[in-house]
């Protein structure tokens, strides 16, 4: 019985130093970058989770594209809570197709269903809450299209996913608009 316990024990320890170790092994962090060359962030398998990286203003060949899309070449990505002012962003088109705003997401997990939900706080005063947009996320970066924002003021962002064990989780962010368009 002694041995059995001893063997037992041996064997324990051993499995707990290899998951340790296993670990380990996945929970590096490494960067890459998309198509567009802008970097993403990806962590390993055991810190699966999403971030909102920023937000980029691009054209309607982009937002078309949905979920799926990949930022062009040299587009700029606001950083999240960013105010973004001047001429930044601003419709140079007629119809405008450009200056659609997209918030960059990047995720690390398996396949999972989100959803993303703006609270604006328009500059004339007052609050607007738009029904979630549903959103297939998978493993990468994802664009989603924020609908057209061309008025000045704050925007709030909860961004929920992984319904698997329950409740979602839960990311915030926003940005705000503080720009001096000149066709608006």
């Amino acid at each position: 019985m002694r041995g059995l316990t001893i063997a037992l024990a041996t064997c324990i320890a051993a499995g707990c130093i290899l998951t340790i170790g296993s670990m380990g092994c996945h929970s590096a962090s490494t960067s890459s970058t998309d198509s567009g060359g802008i970097p993403v962030r990806t962590s390993g398998a055991s810190a699966s989770g999403a971030t909102i990286a920023g937000f980029a203003f691009v054209d309607s060949s982009v937002t078309g594209q949905g979920g799926k899309a990949k930022l062009p070449q040299g587009t700029k990505v606001y950083p999240n809570g960013a105010k973004i002012t001047g001429t930044d962003g601003c419709p140079t088109t007629r119809y405008q197709t450009d200056g659609l705003i997209v918030a960059v997401i990047d995720y690390d997990g398996r396949p999972t269903s989100a959803s993303l939900t703006i609270t604006q706080h328009p500059a004339t005063g007052g609050t607007i809450e738009r029904a979630p947009y549903y959103i297939d996320l998978n493993p990468g970066r994802t664009l989603q299209f924020l609908g057209p924002i061309f008025d000045n003021g704050t925007n709030d962002i909860l961004f929920e996913y992984d319904y698997s064990l329950g409740a979602g989780k839960k990311v915030t962010g926003g940005f705000t608009l503080a720009r001096n368009c000149p066709n608006r």
